[in-house]
């Protein structure tokens, strides 16, 4: 394949294109792991091309907020006219709405909403508050900055709900491990002491030992609620979620045991982020455990 090298002469090294894009790729990283601290995890996957142009776009993303000074996404826009969605009929809003799309597309920016929201408050989010936001990051060709309106107007209620989803498929599906970061690293006991997170990720290895297999599925959440508290700008919370869980166990010896109850499950807020400081869930101590 030919792909143009975009690296000074005395940087390529090698004739063959494939392998210069790799070599390439290699001295890039060392240069950004020196430059930036820059850390490289896993084993790719991109095809070399690919993971070239990448690695370019995030050194040119870096050198050109280096020394970015801070300035609001209307005048990263420059400085558009955007009418007041109230002053606009169905027919016009959409040709506004429209042109402020592809006005946001053009500049590589994206605004994302985790609930479902009509066109009309999406507009105003964006023309009355995302506009007056004030960021250093500088729009870098081939690139996306995405803004999520949930960051600015914590969902805590659709937190909590994402969380107790999460939790709970997981536990159907044997998903849990000692990175489950939503898990807290301490949970409360019901005697009030307190267990380490990998313990309880040993006791449900546990159990999944005992029970190598779920079927028939499914659980309701019924209610949930949550508190906040601020002190000195910092804002904490606490929060719950309940409801039903049903499932069939299926024992190692082939007994089948049908579990039907209640589930619990406790959040606390820190840091703008929620995490499982206590739960019980139905079936969850049927297999022997040993004292933590």
């Amino acid at each position: 394949m030919s792909k143009e090298n975009n690296l000074p002469e005395e940087e390529k090294f090698s004739d063959d294109p494939e392998e210069n894009f790799r070599m390439q790729n290699d001295f890039l990283k060392m240069k950004m792991m020196a430059e930036s601290g820059a850390w490289f995890g896993g084993e790719g996957g991109l095809p070399p091309d690919i993971e070239n142009q990448f690695l370019k776009n995030v050194m040119e993303f870096e050198k050109l907020n280096a020394d970015a000074k801070s300035q609001t996404i209307y005048d990263l826009l420059d400085k558009p006219d955007f009418e007041d969605e109230k002053n606009l009929d169905d027919e016009k809003f959409e040709a506004e709405f429209s042109r402020l799309n592809s006005l946001l597309e053009d500049h590589g920016m994206h605004v994302g909403f985790n609930r479902e929201r009509d066109d009309r408050f999406k507009y105003n989010f964006i023309t009355k508050e995302l506009f007056e936001h004030e960021t250093t990051f500088m729009p870098v060709k081939g690139m996306i900055t995405g803004f999520l309106y949930e960051e600015f107007h914590p969902d805590h209620e659709l937190d909590i709900t994402e969380l107790t989803n999460r939790f709970l498929n997981d536990f159907f599906d044997r998903n849990f491990d000692s990175d489950t970061y939503y898990i807290n690293e301490q949970i409360i006991h019901p005697e009030g002491k307190l267990i380490p997170r990998e313990n309880i990720i040993k006791r449900f290895l546990s159990m999944y030992e005992a029970i190598p297999e779920f079927e028939n599925t499914s659980y309701v959440i019924e209610n949930q609620d949550f508190e906040l508290h601020e002190n000195e700008g910092v804002q904490t919370g606490m929060g719950f979620s309940e409801g039903t869980i049903q499932y069939d166990a299926i024992f190692r010896d082939g007994e089948r045991r049908k579990i039907d109850g209640p589930f619990k499950i406790y959040f606390s807020l820190e840091w703008d982020c929620w995490t499982i400081c206590f739960f019980y869930l139905a079936g969850y101590n049927l297999n022997p455990k040993k004292e933590e």
